[in-house]
C-alpha cells in the first residue's frame, strides 16, 4: 500500500508542472463560455438584424455559442444596464449606436459615458427623412414648410429623444425652422409600421431600418440627412439633403453601429477580440453584402480609431441635444467638449 502510494505521488510530482500549466491555460482561455450580445431594441430592426449577422461571424471565429438577446425599454438603457450589471468577464456584450451610448447621462437616463467602454464598431447607418406615401410631402422642402406653416402638427416617428433618428429630426429642424412633434416607439420596426399605418406622417430612422419598407415602396424616401446619398437595393436612389440644402451639415446624425463591452473586461478579451475585428469581421461577406444591400456603410474598427470617431459624433448630438434644451445636465459636465 505504501510503495502504490509513494509511486503514485512521484508520477504526480513529475508531472504536475505540466498539468499546473494546462489548467492556468484552461482557466484564462477566453470565452470561457457562450456570449450574449444584448440589443436594446426590439427584434426586426437596424442594430437586430446586423447584430445577428454579426453573431454568426464571432460564432465561428471564436467555436462557441453567439446568442442575440433583445432587452427593450426605457430608451435603450434596460439593455445596456443589463451589460453594466452583469459579470465583466467579456461573455455580455452590449450593442447599438454610440450617440445614444454616449448620450444616456447627458439625458439623466443611465450613469454612463464612452470612457466606461471598449468600442468594436461595424457599420454606419445615416438617417432617410421618409413619409408616408398617402401625405403630398414631395421634397424636403415641402416637409420643411409644413414645419412652418403648421408647427408642432408634422408628427415625427423615432426611437426617443436620446436616438439618433430624434437627432436627425432635430438637425433638420434648427435648419430649415418650424417645429415638429415626436412620437417614440421601441425601435425600427414598430417606428416604420407606425409610419406605414399612417399613424406617423414622417420617420428619420437609419437606412437599414427602413430599407424593407422603403425597396417595397410602403414609404417614400425624401432625402438622406447626410452629403452622401444611398442606393437600397431593390430601390431608387436616394439624394442627400445637401441636394435641396446645400449647407446642411450635421455629422452626429450618421449612426455608428458597433458592440461595446465594458472598460475593465479583462485585457486578453480586448486583445483577441481586436483579432477577431481585424481578421474576421473586416473580411465578412456577410456582412459587406448586409451594408450593400441595406445601404449602410461597411466600417469595421476598433481601439482608439473607433473612440476618436465615437467622441466626435457624440459631442455634436450632445451638445446639439443641449442648446434645443433636451439634456439634463450640461454636455460639459459630463466631461464632453463642445465641438
Amino acid at each position: 500500500m505504501l510503495r502504490r502510494y509513494f509511486t503514485a505521488t512521484a508520477i504526480s510530482a513529475l508531472l504536475s508542472p505540466l498539468a499546473f500549466s494546462e489548467a492556468v491555460t484552461a482557466q484564462e482561455a477566453w470565452p470561457s463560455g457562450p456570449i450574449q450580445i444584448i440589443v436594446p431594441w426590439s427584434a426586426g430592426g437596424a442594430t437586430d438584424s446586423v447584430m445577428r449577422i454579426l453573431a454568426g461571424d464571432v460564432q465561428k471565429a471564436l467555436k462557441t455559442p453567439v446568442s442575440v438577446i433583445n432587452q427593450t425599454g426605457a430608451r435603450g438603457t434596460v439593455g445596456t444596464k443589463a451589460v453594466i450589471d452583469a459579470p465583466h468577464d467579456g461573455n455580455t456584450w452590449a450593442s447599438g449606436g454610440v450617440q445614444d451610448l454616449g448620450t444616456y447621462r447627458v439625458q439623466g437616463l443611465l450613469e454612463t459615458d464612452l470612457s466606461d467602454w471598449n468600442l468594436f464598431l461595424i457599420v454606419m447607418n445615416a438617417p432617410v427623412l421618409s413619409v408616408n406615401p398617402d401625405t403630398d410631402f414631395q421634397t424636403p422642402q415641402d416637409v420643411a414648410a409644413f414645419m412652418n406653416d403648421k408647427p408642432g402638427e408634422l408628427t415625427v416617428g423615432t426611437s426617443g429623444i436620446p436616438s439618433t433618428a430624434y437627432s436627425a429630426m432635430q438637425a433638420f429642424q434648427s435648419h430649415v425652422g418650424g417645429d415638429f412633434r415626436a412620437v417614440t416607439y421601441d425601435g425600427d420596426a414598430p417606428t416604420m409600421v407606425a409610419l406605414v399605418s399612417g399613424e406617423v406622417m414622417v420617420s428619420t430612422q437609419s437606412g437599414p431600418g427602413q430599407a424593407t419598407m422603403i425597396s417595397g415602396k410602403r414609404v417614400r424616401p425624401l432625402a438622406v440627412l447626410s452629403d452622401k446619398g444611398l442606393t437600397i437595393r431593390g430601390a431608387d436612389p436616394i439624394p442627400p439633403v445637401t441636394d435641396f440644402y446645400p449647407d446642411f451639415s450635421a455629422p452626429g446624425v450618421t449612426i455608428q453601429v458597433g458592440i461595446f463591452l465594458p472598460s475593465d473586461v479583462p485585457q486578453e478579451v480586448i486583445d483577441r477580440l481586436g483579432e477577431v475585428w481585424d481578421n474576421e469581421i473586416a473580411n465578412s461577406e456577410a456582412l459587406r453584402e448586409y451594408a450593400e444591400k441595406n445601404g449602410s456603410i461597411f466600417n469595421p474598427v476598433h481601439g482608439e480609431a473607433a473612440m476618436e470617431m465615437a467622441r466626435a459624433a457624440v459631442a455634436e448630438t450632445a451638445w446639439r441635444m443641449f442648446d434645443d434644451g433636451a439634456t439634463k445636465i450640461s454636455p460639459e459636465e459630463a466631461g464632453i467638449p463642445r465641438p
